[in-house]
């Protein structure tokens, strides 16, 4: 299968690896900032004590890189909208579009602007970092979950599992891909921007009775918008995360790696998000808002810094 990813960061770097090894043709949409240096050096996998290079096609320009078959859209979710506009012109009714970002409304995003495409949905379980530009870290996990949206078993979607599986990567199959990534955002409003707040590690969340009293005041506000929406969020599933999150607790977010490099984070598509839609269901989220602030204000104050 031709493969094309936009985003050469730790999520597409290791997925693309993968796929690659496994035999496929996989290429990646770059930023003119990264193309030069993985063109070059190609992308540095490291993961579970082995490093390995391989040396993929890249382009800033999508149309040197077709046809594709598969196009898995990698990015952070703040740049959807602006690769999309790249993207436009390669695309067409048989292209396959998967995206493995966070936040719960990417594929909605992709339909609106290309109602005609053909979009899966994806929700990536993985910890990995990018260390410098073209050098990926894998730290823990990386599976899988992938689902038609509207939950059929299709031929389509159990190709593209079997392709993730064979590739080493574990992969299954979800009927409820909306329920699910919902599932992940109650994961990531939490220890992302409480970790930009308290300024380290996971750990630092874990050990403090108040952050985790706030965890639970976020989790229920966005239980609360979730069910208007007719998604029903388990009670108990804070507990469980916060259970599997302690085998984490030396790791550093997605959302603070950024925040220490300086770069946008994606606190309007986590905590904002909530925020948005509550006011859209007239449901209140003050919690969500004083935390989507405190981050915005955080990032404001580090940026005068410069």
């Amino acid at each position: 299968m031709n493969i094309l990813i936009a985003g050469a960061g730790a999520v597409g770097g290791y997925y693309g690896a993968m796929l690659h090894k496994a035999g496929h043709k996989v290429s990646y949409l770059v930023t003119s900032r990264s193309y030069a240096l993985i063109h070059d050096k190609g992308l540095t996998i490291k993961s579970k004590g082995e490093v390995w290079i391989f040396r993929p096609d890249v382009s800033t320009n999508p149309e040197t890189l077709t046809p594709c078959d598969l196009i898995i859209i990698a990015v952070k979710r703040n740049d959807t909208e602006k690769v999309l506009d790249t993207l436009q012109p390669v695309i067409n009714k048989d292209t396959v579009i998967l995206p493995l970002q966070n936040g719960v409304d990417s594929e909605e995003e992709i339909l609106r602007r290309l109602p005609d495409s053909k979009v899966l949905g994806g929700i990536a379980f993985i910890g990995a970092r990018l260390e410098e530009t073209g050098v990926v870290v894998h730290e823990g996990a990386g599976s899988l979950s992938i689902g038609e949206l509207d939950g059929t078993e299709s031929e389509l979607v159990q190709m593209i599992i079997k392709m993730f599986k064979d590739a080493g990567v574990p992969t299954r199959l979800s009927r409820d891909i909306y329920k699910g990534k919902w599932q992940k955002l109650c994961w990531n409003t939490v220890f992302n921007p409480l970790s930009v707040i308290m300024n380290g590690k996971i750990g630092y969340i874990l050990d403090s009775k108040d952050a985790i009293d706030v965890a639970y005041r976020i989790f229920h506000e966005i239980r609360a918008v979730a069910e208007k929406k007719g998604i029903l969020i388990d009670e108990g599933l804070l507990d469980e995360h916060i259970k599997v999150t302690q085998n984490l607790r030396g790791f550093y977010t997605s959302m603070y790696e950024d925040f220490k490099k300086g770069k946008p984070t994606e606190i309007d598509y986590f905590n904002g998000y909530v925020c948005r839609e509550g006011k859209k269901l007239n449901v209140p989220t003050p919690v969500n808002s004083t935390v989507t602030s405190l981050v915005k204000a955080i990032l404001s104050s580090q940026a005068s810094d410069y």
